[in-house]
């Protein structure tokens, strides 16, 4: 597996290809995981969980506004890092190189390395590429169908795309299909310990907690959410909107502070797995992004599922149909919300905390739900049959 994004690093991309790769192994497969060393503390070379890893030198890049902030980039291929990622696929006697995120220069190194070797490719979408600033967007754009799309896409052997959304990204702008994948879930939740520790962290004792988790970005902005939080702060006065996540987009922060929301919203920054379960473990409810222009193009995303897992009762502005017609429900499985309107969002949070039946019901079944169609077992054994359909007969 490819990824410039993996553990230690927090991002979404990088949580799915670590645990693809620790299910993949658990399952008996050999693992080999190639990624960036973005941290000093992480070793260049470990076993982990069953995971062989190679971390490769890379610089860090900036926080850039075209890219979101996005306080991960890096870049990797150098001519040695290419030696090295070349003599570690040859070495490991990989039959299958798979790229998570193709718009990361790994996947261009991965690409070059699967027409060298002749070792089949898939490539994993995690992101569609695409940005609110229209002049970002457009010169976005080029790079991805004109680089990307040939140098990457249309080389791999398959692409898995984790739902219906991004499969529609796929087919519009490279014009080809993909597979139906979704992510795996498994957050194993906080003991009660953990979960008193948080609340005193973060001043929450007495608090009924509504928690958004996910990096701040400028699609990512929350701006619904906090807009609808005056009116849900006057009718349930210890409500606190927890929204975790590193703050790329300051615009989140100065909102909350002209509506007159402080002490009713904590920004927590980034935070370690253990530590989103133990906040996940005081929330009533969990409401992810809730700004997007087009919510019918829009997915759960990771946390969303993650917090579904726990029993959480989640609102979203998504695609109820994001991974097939009948496996969310509103009102069975999770609430389906409107982009743009925050005073129909507040009565839905209002009526929520309002009634803790409605919410056990909701969170039981969004419970089921995860367990029975995003556990890691049946998500990697899905992939570990991809995988076999694009070797061929040689494949041991």
């Amino acid at each position: 597996m490819l990824s410039n994004l993996f553990a230690p690093v927090v991002s979404g991309s990088a949580t799915q290809c670590e645990g693809l790769a620790r299910a993949l192994a658990a399952q008996g497969h050999e693992v080999l995981v190639i990624t960036a060393r973005l941290s000093p503390d992480a070793p260049e070379q470990a076993t982990e969980g069953g995971v062989t890893i190679h971390r490769l030198p890379a610089v860090r890049l900036p926080a850039m506004g075209i890219a979101l902030n996005f306080p991960w980039l890096s870049v990797t291929q150098t001519p040695a890092n290419r030696r090295r990622l070349r003599a570690l696929v040859e070495r490991h006697g990989a039959e299958v190189i798979h790229v998570h995120n193709h718009m990361f220069d790994l996947a261009l190194g991965g690409a070059a390395v699967s027409r060298a070797l002749g070792v089949p490719m898939v490539v994993t979408l995690h992101t569609i590429i695409r940005h609110p600033n229209r002049a970002y967007d457009l010169l976005l754009r080029l790079p991805d169908r004109l680089l990307l799309g040939p140098r990457v896409l249309a080389q791999a052997s398959a692409v898995v795309c984790p739902d219906v959304n991004v499969q529609a990204y796929l087919r519009s702008r490279f014009g080809r299909e993909g597979e139906i994948i979704p992510y795996g879930v498994q957050l194993d939740p906080a003991a009660d310990d953990e979960v008193e520790r948080a609340r005193d962290e973060f001043g929450l004792r007495g608090k009924r907690v509504v928690l958004s988790v996910g990096h701040v970005h400028a699609l990512r902005n929350r701006a619904d959410l906090l807009r609808a939080f005056p009116r849900v702060v006057a009718a349930v006065p210890e409500a606190t909107l927890v929204i975790v996540g590193d703050v790329a987009d300051p615009s989140p922060v100065r909102l909350a502070r002209s509506l007159g929301l402080n002490g009713h919203v904590v920004f927590t920054g980034a935070q370690p797995r253990r530590q989103v379960s133990a906040l996940l473990g005081l929330a009533e409810l969990e409401a992810h992004w809730l700004n997007q222009d087009e919510p019918s193009r829009t997915s759960l995303g990771v946390a969303s599922l993650e917090a579904m897992s726990l029993g959480r009762t989640i609102l979203a502005a998504a695609n109820v149909d994001s991974y097939g017609p009948g496996v969310l429900q509103s009102g069975e499985n999770l609430v389906i919300v409107e982009a743009g309107r925050p005073e129909a969002l507040a009565q839905e949070l209002i009526g929520l905390l309002a009634d803790d039946a409605r919410r056990a019901r909701i969170g039981a079944n969004a419970r089921r739900t995860v367990s029975e169609r995003f556990s890691w077992s049946a998500v990697a054994a899905r992939t570990a049959a991809l995988y076999a359909s694009v070797r061929g007969p040689r494949g041991r």
